[in-house]
């Protein structure tokens, strides 16, 4: 099992919304649009352990 302290969910958080935001201008491609979706859940994800401050865990 491994778990991201809130410290650490916070420095991914801001480099994964850079990779976001560039793939985001990046285009319109099927592929890539799913990639961000499913980052953009790994966002809301890292605010909340932020927010709550808990480890996010990975089983």
């Amino acid at each position: 099992m491994t778990d991201l302290s809130p410290a650490k969910c916070v420095s991914i958080l801001d480099r994964l919304e850079a990779i976001i935001d560039q793939w985001a201008r990046e285009g319109s491609d099927q592929s890539l649009q799913r990639h961000i979706e499913d980052a953009r859940q790994l966002a809301d994800v890292l605010r909340l352990c932020i927010e709550k401050d808990v480890p996010l865990v990975f089983l």
